[in-house]
């Protein structure tokens, strides 16, 4: 599974431009996947975690370094 880097959920073109993130609609946790964090940590090294946000459209599913960036962004839809 070819990862890529984004600035945020938005530059990666998978979330619609009118999705916002609900008010404590987040769930994090730490990537237990050890093949998926070594393929995290080529693209930046450092410390990763699972995102989960629920929003005004549907969900934002997605892997989140600790400088902001973003990798692995899937939306899905809630209509």
């Amino acid at each position: 599974m070819p990862l890529h880097l984004y600035p945020d959920v938005h530059a990666s073109g998978s979330v619609p431009p009118d999705w916002t993130p609900t008010r404590s609609g987040t769930i994090k946790y730490p990537v237990r996947n050890p093949a998926v964090l070594r393929e995290l940590r080529r693209l930046r090294p450092g410390r990763w975690q699972k995102v989960i946000k629920q929003g005004n459209r549907g969900e934002v599913h997605y892997f989140e370094h600790s400088s902001g960036h973003v990798a692995g962004v899937k939306f899905f839809s809630s209509r």
